[in-house]
């Protein structure tokens, strides 16, 4: 069943949902077998993905689940949807607001396992953190030095058989801080899982009306009687929460150790210009997108009132921009995972000692060890991941509408 989240919204159905679909229905069976009676840890597990996912595992009768995330409040609404859903029935959960790897957050690991599987959506998501040296230190923390710490800590005590991190399409041919890092990421964890646990991570496509999410403020704008805005000529692939959730448990399954599953889309074949989004969006609720380039223009369509609702349209010139996503970079090498959405990917190889060091000047920029500017990180990733050419810009997202 395709997901109507997105097709009451006049996002779907496309080729890949109708693939992940059919993968869906003839992979549950094998995931519920391999879930029913486990232990899982989710860490992250109040996010859109997260919260998603955790709806995923009720239905397949794990023995327990431990939920970790910063969001106390996101915790708290996850916890009254599942006993308002009566789900989880027979399952022990446990609700904990807690840093995944501070130490509090390590020391629940160690308590409550060992695992069976642990799902890991902590991160931090946006390009628009990357906007100064300070915000990008922290995005460095969670999405690099913190996973690596999580993953070293499950892995050298024997606390999770099988360890699976999300990763961002962003992470392929980054020119983003934030893709780079994620790309990092996916190297970390799979060296320290190496011979210890079987580590996997997916790249997928944007989440729609993810938190955050520009879709999302389609919604809040709307509510509030204000334009939309989207940026010129971009183009996306989205996928629901739900379906974002399946790929996580499909590719946990499918791909092998040290491996990253990434959706299988023909080159430009549904990918939806954001404009275009925008004025979907507004034919579902009755109204007919007018597109502006100027807010006063925009502030006097909405006060004449009427059919049509304004779209600011924005340039694209913010720092680390694609005008469309890419999920294999130079390097990555795609093997088959027996799906008709997903292939596996064994990620472009970065020697280990590199790696290491690159991990570790990191970790001592981000503990003020080290003092660091923003070109000396560029540098430090750089010499890590060839392929990364970051797309400067003097504008931040936080500059656009």
């Amino acid at each position: 069943m395709l997901d109507p989240a997105l097709e009451s919204e006049g996002l779907g159905p496309s080729a890949f949902s109708e693939a992940l679909a059919a993968d869906w229905a003839e992979r549950a069976p094998q995931v519920a077998d391999q879930l029913r009676g486990a232990r899982v840890l989710v860490a992250g597990a109040a996010g859109t993905i997260g919260a998603a996912c955790v709806r995923q595992l009720l239905a397949l009768a794990p023995s327990r689940l431990e939920l970790v995330d910063v969001d106390e409040n996101g915790l708290a609404r996850l916890a009254r949807d599942i006993r308002s859903r009566g789900a989880g029935a027979g399952v022990a959960i446990g609700f904990n607001t807690l840093d995944f790897a501070a130490w509090p957050g390590l020391a629940l690991a160690e308590a409550a396992g060992p695992f069976d599987l642990v799902l890991d959506f902590a991160a931090v998501k946006h390009v628009r953190s990357e906007k100064n040296l300070y915000t990008l230190l922290h995005m460095l923390d969670v999405n690099v030095v913190r996973q690596r710490r999580f993953a070293e800590h499950l892995c050298g005590r024997g606390l999770a058989r099988r360890l699976f991190a999300v990763s961002t399409d962003k992470a392929a041919d980054p020119v983003s801080f934030m893709g780079a890092s994620k790309r990092l990421m996916e190297a970390a964890v799979f060296d320290a899982a190496q011979g210890r646990a079987h580590a996997s991570a997916a790249r997928f496509a944007n989440v729609a009306w993810s938190s955050g999410s520009l879709l999302e403020s389609y919604r809040q704008r709307f509510a509030a009687g204000q334009a939309l805005a989207a940026p010129r000529d971009t183009r996306r692939y989205f996928i629901s929460a739900r379906d974002g959730a399946r790929i996580c448990l499909l590719a946990q399954l499918a791909c092998a150790a040290g491996r990253v599953a990434a959706p299988i889309f023909e080159p430009d074949a549904g990918a939806l210009d954001l404009a275009e989004i925008a004025a979907r969006f507004l034919a579902a609720r009755g109204r007919r997108a007018v597109f502006v380039e100027r807010m006063e223009d925009a502030d006097a369509l909405l006060a004449r009132g009427g059919e049509g609702y304004p779209v600011l349209l924005t340039a694209r010139d913010t720092a680390g921009e694609k005008e469309i996503e890419v999920f294999r970079g130079p390097g990555d090498a795609p093997e088959p995972l027996g799906l008709k959405s997903l292939e596996g990917l064994r990620p472009a190889p970065i020697e280990a000692t590199v790696l290491r060091r690159a991990l570790a000047e990191l970790a001592a920029m981000v503990a003020g060890e080290r003092a660091a500017s923003v070109a000396d990180i560029e540098a430090l990733i750089g010499a890590a991941l060839p392929a990364f050419q970051h797309a400067a810009a003097a504008a931040s997202l936080d500059d656009r509408v």
